[in-house]
């Protein structure tokens, strides 16, 4: 008996696409790049929100697109922080319109701290915050049924526990022992 392969849809193929993002935005080691690289792959998984029907994601995921636009520029504007800080009201603004019970609750936590972690200036910060983050979105992803985006969560997960434990390691690892200098006196020699 011969089988097909089962048909791709248009959420899937957004759904693959936002995944591959995700494959990479985490790898980055400069804050700027991890924000562009969040920023990129929400778009795509606006659309693949949108095709599941879960409205609610897919417009939190154009406030986060805005806040990484925004949090991009070392520094801080008083036009980076008025855009940065509509986005929280627009946070509930969104679960209150697009409710859909259980689902907008998570998706609206998880994008809660991820707004935190895109505010902070910090990469460790911003990267323990997320994981935070990710716990709420990938309970809001096995509601909706996108295994694309479960996926990305684990992913993203895997890649910021990485990139912190790096941090850390290189944060602890002992100050370079300077080398001996020939010239130097021993302790307690006067110099002639």
């Amino acid at each position: 008996m011969l089988s097909l392969p089962l048909p791709v849809t248009a959420a899937d193929a957004f759904g693959a696409a936002a995944f591959a993002g995700s494959c990479l935005w985490p790898l980055m080691k400069k804050r700027r790049a991890l924000l562009a690289g969040q920023a990129a792959t929400n778009l795509m998984f606006i659309t693949h929100y949108v095709l599941l029907g879960a409205h609610t994601a897919a417009a939190l995921c154009l406030l986060v697109v805005a806040q990484a636009l925004a949090a991009l520029p070392e520094g801080r504007s008083r036009w980076q922080t008025t855009i940065f800080a509509a986005t929280v009201p627009g946070i509930a603004a969104i679960a209150l319109f697009t409710w859909s019970g259980l689902p907008s609750a998570l998706s609206s936590l998880g994008i809660t701290f991820s707004t935190l972690a895109r505010w902070q200036s910090d990469a460790v910060r911003m990267r323990i915050l997320l994981l935070v983050a990710g716990g709420f979105w990938v309970s809001h992803n096995a509601l909706v049924m996108s295994p694309f985006a479960m996926a990305s969560d684990a992913f993203c997960a895997a890649a910021n526990l990485l990139r912190l434990r790096g941090a850390l390691r290189k944060d602890q690892a002992p100050a370079a022992v300077p080398a001996a200098n020939a010239n130097a006196l021993p302790s307690g020699a006067a110099a002639a």
